[in-house]
């Protein structure tokens, strides 16, 4: 039967049912594909279909960093400000749900503005649409994981959820092979089948209202101070959220330009170069996917996330180098899939680390400011890609006039420095008292697994 309300918060919760998780993972892998499949493919394809009418000095790569900027602008304001409000939402149907489901809905029209832009200023709006959509339905969604998860069972989620981040690679590049011709039906069947299922979906997990919350109602001034927070108060958070920002920033550095560097360094037309990249995000993916699930499990027993981060940096930087200096299509594939089995250790403890440092009672706004730093270096990547490009003159792998050796190993660089901030993150070995869930008085749970009084599964 369909879940409608759970319980107000209340006592420690025990375990949740997998079920729960795995429809909420289920959701954000599809509002994920909805904006990866751009990311990936059609959005460059759309770039340069626009090319002839973009404005005097503008080139191919500086309008596609311009309309991901933009996006990614857009994400990092509002993200936030969802959580803030999702946090106070007052509804017999919960807090969460109803913005989940608008912000699926909403994944539609703003598509459409992409699909049918003739210019790339139209082009920018309709991606800045589409990423304000999609954090509408996020945000609500991450701080709906919060609300029901229990921290024994939340390296298991983080691993489901990473895995579900990584799968909506499969569909995405799915759509946008299959229709690299058609780029209207590659901006719409994915928001289409996304903002249904989601209806759907929805109805089966319970949400919580916040009518005996004590968290303060929204204000106008609020909704401004939710994009910043008092990191000597949070100092945990502070230390993951810096972490988080350069791993995000290298890696983002490392994918950016994928199918222009295919083109001139390998030397690929536009078809070869969409289909290789396709493939090699789909071996990323896969391989992401199935790491962060056996990881997400092992994670749980462990408790301690230190290893799983370390390996995922130290995996991404090698990958970062690889692609920096070789030239053939071989290390492509080589740095494809160390970089997928790195990202997927990583995110299999990546979400159960940053909720051992939320505030249990505003936990969808501080997960707004966290994804802050996975959004920001999507802005600045590709804005500040084309000067590293510049750096040290042409290309030493191939001769070129763009130096991607000297893009990718700022990227490995900056990989490297997000190990800097471990030292000091205990959050990686124990969460803070502030964050431990609370379940809902009247959920209908049965405990999976009974717990030791020290909190962890038997």
């Amino acid at each position: 039967m369909p879940a409608t309300t759970a319980p107000a918060a209340g006592r420690e919760r025990t375990s949740i049912p997998m079920r729960w998780i795995y429809l909420i993972a289920l959701i954000e892998l599809l509002v994920d594909a909805v904006v990866i499949a751009p990311l990936v493919v059609s959005l460059s394809l759309k770039v340069l279909q626009l090319q002839p009418a973009l404005p005097t000095g503008m080139t191919k790569e500086g309008a596609l960093a311009a309309v991901t900027a933009v996006g990614a602008l857009a994400a990092l304001i509002v993200t936030p400000m969802f959580g803030y409000w999702s946090d106070r939402t007052r509804s017999k149907h919960g807090r969460r749900r109803i913005w989940v489901v608008a912000g699926a809905a909403l994944l539609v029209p703003t598509s459409a503005v992409m699909a049918f832009a003739g210019d790339v200023f139209t082009l920018m709006a309709g991606w800045a649409l589409v990423t304000i959509a999609a954090s509408m339905s996020l945000a609500a969604l991450f701080g709906w994981i919060a609300d029901l998860v229990p921290d024994h069972q939340r390296a298991k989620a983080s691993g489901i959820f990473g895995a579900g981040n990584i799968a909506g690679l499969v569909p995405a590049l799915v759509i946008a092979t299959a229709f690299k011709n058609d780029l209207v039906l590659a901006f719409m069947v994915m928001p289409v089948v996304a903002a249904v299922a989601t209806v759907i979906i929805a109805r089966f997990v319970p949400d919580a209202s916040t009518a005996d919350s004590a968290v303060a109602p929204a204000k106008l001034s609020g909704v401004f101070t939710s994009l910043v927070f008092n990191p000597a108060k949070h100092r945990q958070f502070a230390l993951v959220w810096l972490q988080r920002f350069l791993i995000q920033f290298g890696y983002m550095l490392f994918g950016t330009f994928g199918l222009y560097y295919l083109m001139e360094r390998l030397g690929m037309d536009a078809g070869r170069a969409t289909t290789t990249t396709s493939m090699g995000s789909l071996l990323t993916g896969v391989l992401s996917m199935i790491a962060a699930f056996a990881f997400g499990f092992i994670a749980a027993k462990r408790a301690n996330y230190t290893p799983f981060v370390i390996v995922a940096i130290l995996g991404i930087a090698i990958a970062c180098f690889l692609k920096a200096f070789t030239g053939e299509i071989g290390w492509f594939w080589v740095g494809s899939a160390l970089s997928g089995f790195a990202l997927g250790c990583f995110y299999a403890v990546d979400m159960a680390l940053v909720l051992r440092t939320v505030p249990a009672a505003e936990n969808a706004r501080f997960l707004g400011v966290f994804n802050i730093a996975k959004t920001l270096p999507q802005s600045l990547a590709p804005a500040l890609a084309p000067t590293f490009l510049l750096i040290g003159g042409k290309d030493p792998v191939h001769g070129g006039e763009s130096n991607y050796a000297a893009l990718f190993t700022v990227a490995g660089v900056f990989v490297l420095l997000s190990l800097l901030p471990l030292a000091w993150t205990t959050a990686l070995r124990r969460p803070a008292a502030e964050t431990l869930t609370t379940a809902p008085a009247d959920a209908d749970v049965a405990p999976e697994t009974p717990l030791l009084t020290n909190g962890t599964a038997r």
